[in-house]
């Protein structure tokens, strides 16, 4: 028997995996990250994607709840759809192809 395996310190601890964040890692955005420009999703960077809304004809609230159906994980286009739904109301401007 070799002495590497009798001895306890010899034995490897298992290496962490990066595959999971620590839990403080998963909290919820800090408030003043909400209006950041360092979001980017599929449309864009999310400033730029905020200006587009408003010259489009949506309010504050609406783009804010824009906002968190994209970080969910929504698309634009249905985002701005589910919006609509829920405030029961959609800028004139705001169709698409325009």
């Amino acid at each position: 028997m070799s002495r590497f395996l009798d001895h306890p310190n010899a034995r490897r601890q298992p290496l962490r995996s990066n595959r999971f964040l620590p839990p403080e890692q998963l909290t919820a955005p800090r408030p003043g990250r909400a209006w950041g420009g360092t979001e980017v999703f599929a449309e864009g960077q999310w400033q730029m994607v905020r200006v587009h809304l408003e010259a489009r004809g949506w309010n504050a609230l609406q783009i804010e709840q824009i906002h968190d159906q994209m970080r969910q994980g929504w698309p634009l286009e249905l985002a701005e759809n589910n919006v609509a739904v829920i405030t029961g109301h959609c800028p004139l401007r705001a169709r698409r192809g325009i």
